[in-house]
């Protein structure tokens, strides 16, 4: 939603409380002390986060186990941020939302954007794609690809592709339903990426047992040619011979997912760190499987109050 549809459905703070609560209590208010139900529990009139339990005299705040739940925010920038992570299809920088929010610390911004991250990568797919499912992989990070002199320092160039020393990210895109699971890749113990085990076990997470599964050629999709427990089905398309065979055998669904995703960590980001990666991947696949913003609005709301520590 826009600015003006936001503030119109949140003109104030307590109508931002009132959202949040009635999402993280669909079946009514619930004393965490001593278990009785809502009709005994209301809110306190000089503070709308907390709530009152009238059977056990005791107060507790409404948000507890929430990512709201060590907030001094005014509530309605959370879900303002929420709303702007999900409307920017490139997503949104901590600078920028600083910005937007008018706060004072990009800590602050930065501490939000993580928080909202990791509530996003909470969202399962166990065991949902079928049909047709796509398998590809990216390379993110690491060196420019041009070589240049930096403080005195020469950079060289970075090798493209597989061989490279950036992070790979491996997806895996349902055909009918467009929805995307990705995951970066971390070495094995023997130091090897991209094993023939470890893309089947990403495929396992997710795959209905006789999916259909499109790859290029990459050798360790050879797993798939062997029996596995899912009973894959196996389309390869050689792509130094044609990008697609016809009858819609191609990877170039997850091929565009990766261009979106790749924009935003160049374009938006500039620079993402290993250790943070994976949290941005989450947010990119996130927002291409939600795409209805007043849907994604609530749906993001119900994971970020589902446990997620602050």
């Amino acid at each position: 939603m826009n600015h003006i549809e936001f503030f119109k459905r949140f003109p104030t703070e307590n109508n931002a409380i009132d959202f949040i609560v009635s999402t993280k209590y669909k079946n009514g208010y619930v004393c965490p002390k001593c278990g009785c139900v809502h009709h005994k529990i209301y809110h306190q009139k000089y503070n709308h986060r907390y709530l009152y339990c009238n059977n056990c005299k005791s107060e507790f705040s409404a948000l507890t186990g929430t990512i709201f739940e060590h907030t001094h925010l005014d509530l309605r920038m959370w879900l303002f941020a929420l709303n702007l992570v999900l409307i920017a299809r490139k997503g949104i920088s901590g600078l920028q939302l600083q910005r937007e929010l008018g706060m004072k610390s990009y800590k602050g911004a930065f501490r939000m954007l993580n928080l909202i991250r990791r509530a996003m990568g909470t969202e399962s797919h166990k065991d949902t794609f079928e049909a047709i499912v796509e398998i590809d992989e990216t390379y993110v990070g690491g060196k420019p690809r041009k070589e240049n002199t930096h403080k005195g320092t020469v950079i060289k160039k970075a090798k493209r592709g597989r061989g490279t020393n950036k992070t790979p990210v491996v997806g895996v895109v349902e055909r009918s339903s467009g929805r995307i699971h990705a995951v970066i890749a971390m070495p094995n113990k023997e130091g090897k990426k991209l094993s023939g085990k470890q893309l089947l076990s990403i495929l396992d997470e997710v795959c209905k047992k006789n999916t259909t599964v499109m790859t290029d050629q990459l050798a360790s999709y050879g797993i798939l040619d062997g029996k596995t427990e899912k009973k894959y089905v196996h389309v390869k398309i050689d792509h130094s011979m044609t990008y697609s065979l016809g009858d819609g055998k191609h990877t170039n669904t997850i091929e565009n997912c990766w261009a979106i995703l790749k924009r935003g960590v160049y374009g938006i980001y500039h620079h993402v760190s290993v250790k943070h990666l994976q949290e941005y991947v989450d947010e990119f696949c996130y927002r291409l499987n939600h795409r209805d913003v007043d849907e994604a609005l609530e749906h993001l709301l119900g994971l970020g109050i589902s446990g997620v520590a602050a």
